[in-house]
């Protein structure tokens, strides 16, 4: 009766330990698990990305595998990683992309077992974008002219995805020079306060445009400040000089920029007009030629065949600068009785 009684305890110890391996089996493999941390559902994903995980009591080397499914198809990678003192694996995988990877939808699948234990896998949905932003427009143009004291920055951009864009001024940040949206025309505009200039000079603005991927696209260009208006002389014909009626006569200005020549010849207009200002004529350009540091010599030419003048009428010239600067207008009259041979 005895034996009988030590040989059932010796099969329900068996099946005790038989009992408690299966449980500290099913109890491992149920914590081991995974965790993925990045990217999170309905990121964004450019050329360079790390898949990173946290991986909790992983007992010896463990298989991470990765697999991104997009409209190209699928790339697997897979790596092992050995868990610290702790049974944990904090670890990353990288998946790049480069400008051939087709854009748009992938689903990403993350995997992780070893030798017993296999993790749920982690799915995440995300968009990989792989284009840059593309500045298209932008105004003022590279070096251009401007006077202020506001003056607008106007750019228009190329991107879908956008996340921010950004606006700079000798590489400091102004106020309002950020943005995460655009108009209907695909535009931002920034008001570049430029009264802080206490001179006329260069700056450089440097245009920042990053999309949610990270793919990000910089323009940056000088303009100059131009606050100084030019003047202009009218050198030929002066009120005393002797004009032969019905003849032809060449009409000469010049002009004197204070910043160093940011004239244009299409700002320069000559025009002939009667004694009460009304139209006549206008004086066509035969050349424009610098005479010195931000001085210029306008010419142009009256023929008779082109228009019947009047005895008496006035020159008058207009004059403006590249950033928009008015000269005074100057004006001058011509009596042709002077010029009439007796």
């Amino acid at each position: 009766m005895a034996k009988v009684k030590g040989q059932g305890m010796v099969a329900l110890k068996r099946c005790l330990i038989v009992i408690a391996m299966v449980l500290a089996s099913a109890f491992a493999s149920a914590q081991f698990t995974l965790q993925v941390t990045s990217p999170l559902e309905g990121d964004f994903l450019g050329f360079n990305n790390q898949v990173k995980f946290l991986i909790t009591n992983a007992t010896e080397k463990t298989t991470v595998k990765v697999t991104a499914t997009g409209p190209g198809g699928s790339t697997i990678i897979q790596q092992d990683f050995t868990p610290n003192q702790d049974n944990k694996i904090d670890g990353s995988i990288a998946l790049n992309f480069n400008e051939s990877s087709p854009s748009g939808p992938y689903t990403i699948k993350v995997e992780a077992f070893d030798s017993s234990f296999t993790a749920p896998p982690v799915i995440r949905n995300v968009t990989v974008d792989v284009t840059k932003p593309k500045v298209l427009e932008f105004n003022p143009t590279s070096n251009a002219s401007v006077k202020g004291p506001i003056v607008p920055i106007v750019v228009k951009v190329n991107e879908s995805n956008l996340k921010e864009w950004r606006v700079k001024i000798d590489g400091n940040d102004i106020p309002n020079n950020t943005g995460t949206t655009l108009d209907s025309n695909s535009s931002f505009e920034v008001d570049w306060n430029v009264t802080g200039f206490l001179t006329d000079g260069n700056h450089t603005i440097e245009i920042t445009v990053k999309d949610k991927a990270e793919n990000f696209t910089t323009k940056s260009f000088q303009v100059r400040v131009d606050r100084l208006p030019p003047s202009a002389d009218i050198s030929f014909p002066r009120s005393d000089s002797q004009i032969r009626p019905s003849s032809d006569f060449s009409v000469i200005v010049d002009i004197s920029d204070p910043n160093g020549g940011v004239i244009d010849v299409t700002g320069i207009d000559v025009v002939i007009r009667n004694l009460d200002g009304g139209y006549l004529y206008r004086v066509p350009r035969m050349s424009f030629n610098g005479t010195g540091f931000g001085t210029f010599r306008w010419t142009g030419r009256v023929r008779k065949t082109s228009i019947k003048l009047p005895a008496q009428f006035k020159i008058v010239v207009n004059a403006v600068d590249r950033a928009g600067n008015f000269a005074t207008q100057q004006e001058v009259v011509i009596d042709t009785n002077r010029g009439r041979k007796h």
